[in-house]
This record gives structure tokens, sequence and C-alpha cells, in this order.
């Protein structure tokens, strides 16, 4: 039998509950943006090196891997499937397209696509099947080395969603600290 993420169980309303706050924190971010650095590559600021993204970049890679692969997985899972063949990773070619289009639109744009998106998400989160939710169910991320899950859950799932908003997140809070005025 293959072994479920690492051991941790997820409870459906604290998973939603840290995807609405971790969203919250990002509007938090932006609201307090310098314009100058939308679109502009924080090279040389706080340690980021020459090619980083820029905050209109992350938002922008944050709501198509929402949108193309953390809602359509969950859906997935939450309806008995395993969501491999319902998503599109970040390596794909048509993801990275999306995302970089999607990056030089202006940020209350990209917000708002996030915004759909992550609101979709607790949803989704909040309808799972309990019985599902903490399943091993899908192997698209692979083996995790450390602990030797083959399968994630939804609940896992989910919280990577979180996790990933805070990788990116990492990056927009730098900005807005350390970034010249």
């Amino acid at each position: 039998m293959a072994s479920q993420s690492s051991g941790l169980t997820f409870s459906i309303e604290e998973t939603a509950r840290l995807l609405e706050e971790s969203f919250r924190t990002i509007e938090w971010a932006v609201a307090r943006l310098p314009e100058q650095w939308e679109h502009s590559s924080p090279a040389g600021v706080a340690g980021f090196d020459e090619g980083s993204w820029s905050v209109a970049m992350n938002l922008a890679h944050l709501a198509v891997y929402e949108e193309r692969l953390g809602l359509p997985m969950l859906a997935a899972l939450a309806a008995g499937d395993d969501g491999v063949a319902a998503v599109q990773t970040p390596r794909e070619d048509a993801f990275i397209r999306e995302a970089e289009e999607l990056g030089s639109a202006p940020v209350a744009q990209i917000m708002a696509r996030l915004r759909a998106a992550r609101q979709q998400e607790v949803a989704l989160v909040r309808a799972f099947p309990p019985e599902r939710f903490n399943v091993p169910a899908t192997s698209l991320w692979g083996r995790t080395k450390r602990f030797g899950a083959d399968l994630h859950s939804g609940g896992w799932v989910a919280a990577k969603s979180f996790q990933h908003t805070w990788e990116h997140g990492n990056a927009l809070l730098r900005v807005v600290l350390f970034a010249p005025r």
C-alpha cells in the first residue's frame, strides 16, 4: 500500500482558513507596494539576484498555479480521481506562457484573478468530502524523499497551495519592505 503524505492529516476548516489568511497577507503587501516596483525586477534589493521575478510575475505565477493546478487537482480529488490528467504544471510551456502574459498586466488585474482562484479554492476545500480529504490519492508531486510518501491527499494539495503562497509571498514582502521608495 502506498504511504500517505508523510503521515500528515489536515482539517478542512483550518486549511481553508490558512488559505484565506495567506491571501489577505498578499493583499496587505500589494496595498503597500511602491508602484515603480510592480513590474520591475528587484535585482539588487534585499538579496534578489539578477533576473528575479517582479512582484507582478510572482502574483501571476500564483494565479495561474491555482487556476491550472490547485483548483483542477482539488476538484478531481474531491470527485475521487487522481487529478493528474486534469492539471497543467509550472513546467509546461502553456503554463509558463500564460503566467508570463499575465505578469505584464496591471497588478490589480492579476490580483483579481488570484482572488477569484483563491476564493474558488477555499470553496472547494470547504465542500470537499471529509472522508476523502486525507486519503492519499495523487502522485503528481512524486515521492516525497524525506518521508517516503508516494501519494498525496486533497488536504496535502491544499496545504501545498498555502506553502506555495508563502514561497512567492516572501519575495513580495521583501520588495515591500526593502525596495527603495
